[in-house]
């Protein structure tokens, strides 16, 4: 069986934060920042598809950087097989400064069970995945 159109998955699991408040402000201008995780091909596919270029690595795996995602700016990398995991932020250009601020963002991050995100009591918004 093969698939005619881009797989996407069912939940896409976003956090948003005012980039002061993750400490980063100086860099990414005040603006939003949105770290997640997406656990199937579409995304991978967009990142093929943009102008993202490598930028080093989080955690010892591979990372690039793609300002084509949505926003100013995204760094993205697969912490395990099948998981994509992203850093982004909107209110800033993408230069040297906010692409170091992602990588310090993105070292802080750690993956939740499903269980720690329900307890973190998530909002959903029920909308068209872009990622895929």
């Amino acid at each position: 069986m093969a698939s005619t159109r881009a797989a996407r998955p069912h939940y896409l699991r976003e956090a948003r934060y005012g980039s002061g408040k993750v400490g980063e402000a100086s860099e990414l201008s005040r603006g939003l920042t949105f770290t997640g995780v997406a656990r199937c091909g579409g995304i991978e596919d967009l990142l093929y598809a943009s102008d993202a270029q490598p930028s080093g690595t989080v955690r010892g795996k591979p990372a690039v950087i793609t300002s084509e995602l949505g926003g100013n700016g995204v760094l993205a990398w697969e912490p395990t097989p099948g998981v994509v995991a992203y850093v982004g932020y909107s209110g800033a250009p993408l230069d040297r400064g906010a692409i170091a601020a992602l990588h310090r963002l993105a070292e802080r991050t750690r993956l939740l069970s499903a269980q720690e995100w329900q307890a973190t009591g998530p909002s959903t918004v029920d909308q068209v995945n872009d990622f895929g």
